[in-house]
């Protein structure tokens, strides 16, 4: 059956093709301005800027734009814009019709303007301070590091919230400054860092300058991440070697007394630690035999034989040298 009013087309309901049906929704737009970030893609329509799911958003008000007297509801499927007009299709729910597709035009008007966010980024805009040292206070890779982890988590943070982003890092000889957007952020990075590192946490503030009358300030989060490692050497009244170090706790091996001790972050940090070297002197030896109380073992860099304490397996063990003496650790 044919269409009873082009006659051309296949009716698809009340004796109607879908392009008549579209005909007889009578739809109103009123012109629509739209201004965009063309930094970072932010929408700011009705004097409000919006940084996430723009395409809903667009739509959304397109919607609120367009009216008809006869339909219950109106909704947008699909849309594309040139500078002065927003091409769109719809679904028109009219009364008497039912679910109608039809495409419409509106009169937009689209300016160009840098949002908030993107100010205060190329204004270098920022609220804390991230100062990554090393123990040592020698640049060190563990830097790198902790500054990736810290990219790769306001990267995620900013998708939800546009206002966390660094405004700059800055290298200098002794470490690094991440400058963050939001001091919040700040707070969540030293508690990521610390169930990652032995590290120890220093916060200061300075004033920044006053808005709306009220101070405004700016914080230093400083860490100093431990960057020793298994078999160096440190002093403090008595000389110890590092025998292990995790997020929470550094194992010290006293080479005087042949015992072992245990530090958290914040005992350890308290102490005026000397470094004897960081890089520790350890060799490879071979185990030839060994019994309950001593193990005899060959160099693998010069195939000389000796006698330690204690048993080990066959194969191979690596010892760690201090003053003449291997340690096992």
């Amino acid at each position: 059956m044919k269409c009873i009013v082009c006659g051309k087309n296949d009716a698809f309901k009340f004796g109607l093709c879908t392009n008549c049906l579209s005909d007889k929704i009578r739809l109103k737009t009123s012109k629509m301005e739209i201004t965009f970030c063309p930094k970072c893609g932010a929408v700011k329509i009705n004097k409000k800027w919006y940084y996430d799911n723009v395409e809903n958003i667009i739509k959304k008000q397109a919607t609120a734009n367009i009216s008809s007297d006869n339909s219950s509801s109106i909704e947008i499927t699909n849309y594309s814009m040139n500078d002065r007009k927003m091409n769109i299709d719809l679904i028109v729910d009219d009364k008497n019709l039912g679910e109608i597709q039809k495409e419409t035009d509106m009169d937009i008007k689209i300016i160009n303007e840098s949002c908030p966010v993107c100010n205060r980024v190329t204004g270098s805009y920022y609220e804390a301070v991230i100062q990554l040292r090393t123990f040592t206070t020698e640049f060190d890779n563990i830097l790198n590091s902790a500054k990736d982890s810290i990219v790769s988590y306001i990267k995620s943070l900013n998708k939800n919230n546009p206002n966390s982003f660094i405004s700059r890092i800055e290298k200098k000889k002794e470490g690094l400054d991440i400058l963050l957007g939001r001091k919040e952020d700040a707070v969540k990075i030293d508690k990521n860092l610390d169930d990652i590192y032995f590290m120890n946490l220093k916060i200061t503030k300075s004033l920044a300058g006053r808005k709306d009358g009220k101070d405004m300030f700016r914080y230093t989060h400083l860490i100093r991440i431990l960057d020793l490692l298994k078999g160096s050497v440190i002093y403090d009244k008595n000389y110890y070697m590092v025998k292990s170090i995790s997020s929470n706790n550094i194992e010290l091996l006293d080479i005087d007394r042949g015992t072992d001790i245990n530090l958290n972050s914040k005992n350890f940090f308290r102490k005026p630690f000397n470094i004897i070297y960081k890089f520790p002197e350890k060799e490879k030896f071979i185990v030839l035999s060994s019994n309950s109380n001593e193990t005899q073992i060959m160099s693998s860099e010069n195939f000389n034989i000796m006698s330690i304490k204690g048993k080990f397996e066959n194969g191979e063990i690596i010892l760690y040298k201090y003053n003449g003496n291997y340690f096992s650790l």
